[in-house]
């Protein structure tokens, strides 16, 4: 393996089914994670939204994007997979990678 392989593995967050909650989950890790490096890839079923080392999505956040109250529920209904270790908590929920959790 060699050193582009290993940082490959430290991008960690959310695969979200595309819609308006892959929309919302996106800006939402744009807002929550700045100066983060993310990447984001994007297929006809699925959005992957991703950060290096930890990536952070706050309930305020999605909120305010979605223009009504987010629950905890529609992020796990819309996400099918995700990369990392999750963390959740009553105001966020954070992906970290095998190396920060």
């Amino acid at each position: 393996m060699n050193a582009g392989d290993a940082n490959a593995n430290d991008f960690v967050g959310p695969i979200i089914s595309r819609g308006e909650m892959s929309d919302a989950v996106k800006e939402a890790v744009e807002i929550d994670n700045p100066g983060r490096e993310k990447r984001t890839e994007e297929t006809s079923a699925y959005v992957r939204i991703e950060a290096r080392g930890e990536c952070i999505i706050t309930f305020k956040t999605m909120s305010e994007i979605l223009g009504r109250k987010f629950s905890i529920g529609e992020l796990e209904r819309n996400m099918p997979g995700f990369a990392g270790f999750i963390r959740t908590d009553s105001d966020q929920v954070r992906f970290v990678s095998n190396k920060r959790h």
